[in-house]
C-alpha cells in the first residue's frame, strides 16, 4: 500500500510517501521531502499562531496534497507536534487548513510524539540491535521527545507497536524555542550562551532516564545536520550519514567551532543550511547537554524519524 504523511513542526514541514511491503514488512520511501517555513515562530512568547504562518501552512499543504495524488498514494495522514499544541489558538489552525486544504490535523500529544518518532527511528535498527537497550532523541524546533525501551523487539507488528514497553518523556526545549529566548543573535556571546545551556541544564535534570548503557538513536534535522558537518559536504546525502556514529567529542567540537561563527560563514558551509543556521546551535547544545548528563559517549544517526513511526501506525493498523 502506498500512504503519505505530512509532518507538520515549529520548524518544517515535511512530507513522505512510501510503500509498505506486508510480507516483507519493510518500508520503500517513494518520496522524501522538507519545506523550512518556521511556522512556530513566535508562539513560544505570544502563545498565537500567527495569521501568516496559517496561510503559509495551507499553501504548502495544498502543494504536498497535489503531489501525493500525483504518486498515487492512497491515503494522507497529516500530524502536528509541539507549536500547535502549545498555541492558543490550535483549534483556528485546524479548521482552516481543513476548510482550505480538506485535510484534517492530527495534534499529537507529547507522548505520542515520543512513542512514533522512537518507532520511526528504530525500526530499521531492530535486525541489528534486538533485545538491546535503547534510547531516542528527537529534538524538534519547540520540544526535545526521549523514548527509551530496555530491549529492542526482534520484530514489528500491531502488537509491538502498541504494548511493546517504552518510557516517553518530552520536554519544552527544542532549538527555535532556545534560540528565541536565548539565541537570537549569533555569535550568541558567551552570557547568552551560558543563560541557553543552564536552560537547558535544568530541564533535562527533571528528566529520569531508566535505560542505562543502551544505544543512543538520534532523529531530526539537528542531528542529521550535525552529521553532515562531521562528513563536511555541502549537500544532503542521505546514504552518507544514515547510520553513522557521532562522537560526543566530535559534537563538542563542531559545537565550539559554530558558537563563533556568524550567520554568513553557518550559511556558507552547505545548502542545507537554508532555514537552519540560526537554530543549528542551539539544537546541538541540547544534544550535548543530554549526552553529558547520561554519559553517552556517542549517537547513532537516523534520518528517519516520526513521520516514519506515523506511517506505520498507519499501514500496521489498517
Amino acid at each position: 500500500m502506498r500512504h503519505t504523511v505530512i509532518d507538520i513542526g515549529t520548524n518544517t514541514i515535511l512530507m513522505l510517501i512510501a510503500d509498505y511491503d506486508t510480507s516483507s514488512k519493510q518500508i520503500t520511501t517513494v518520496l522524501d521531502y522538507q519545506e523550512i517555513p518556521r511556522l512556530g515562530k513566535g508562539v513560544d512568547s505570544n502563545k498565537n499562531i500567527l495569521p501568516d504562518s496559517i496561510d503559509t501552512a495551507c499553501q504548502i499543504l495544498n502543494e504536498y496534497k497535489k503531489t501525493s495524488i500525483n504518486y498515487g498514494s492512497e491515503q494522507i495522514t497529516v500530524t502536528a507536534t509541539s507549536f500547535i499544541r502549545d498555541s492558543a489558538n490550535k483549534n483556528d489552525f485546524i479548521n482552516t487548513v481543513n476548510k482550505k486544504t480538506k485535510l484534517n490535523v492530527e495534534v499529537l500529544s507529547g507522548e505520542d510524539e515520543a512513542r512514533w518518532s522512537f518507532w520511526g527511528g528504530a525500526h530499521s535498527l531492530i535486525k541489528m540491535y534486538k533485545k538491546k537497550p535503547s534510547v531516542l532523541i528527537d529534538i524538534g524546533g519547540g520540544s526535545t521527545e526521549i523514548t527509551s525501551t530496555h530491549h529492542l523487539p526482534s520484530r514489528i507488528d500491531k502488537g509491538i507497536l502498541y504494548k511493546h514497553p517504552v518510557i516517553t518523556n518530552s520536554l519544552n526545549i527544542g532549538s527555535v524555542r532556545v534560540k528565541e529566548r536565548y539565541l537570537s543573535s549569533q555569535p550568541p556571546g558567551k552570557e547568552k550562551y551560558k543563560l541557553a545551556e543552564e536552560f537547558i541544564k535544568n530541564e533535562i535534570d527533571s528528566l529520569k532516564l531508566e535505560v542505562k548503557n543502551g544505544i543512543l538513536i538520534g532523529v531530526a534535522g539537528s542531528i542529521t545536520t550535525l552529521a553532515l558537518l562531521k562528513m563536511r559536504i555541502r549537500v544532503f546525502e542521505r546514504n552518507m550519514i544514515e547510520g553513522l556514529d557521532l562522537e560526543l567529542e566530535s559534537i563538542e567540537n563542531i559545537l565550539s567551532e559554530l558558537s563563533l561563527m556568524n550567520l554568513d560563514a553557518i550559511n556558507s558551509i552547505g545548502d542545507y543550511m537554508k532555514g537552519r543556521s540560526d537554530i543549528i546551535l542551539s539544537g546541538i547544545l541540547i544534544l550535548k547537554t543530554f549526552m553529558n548528563k547520561f554519559g553517552f559517549k556517542k549517537i547513532k544517526v537516523s534520518t528517519q524519524g516520526l513521520r516514519y513511526g506515523i506511517f506505520l501506525r498507519e499501514v500496521i493498523q489498517n
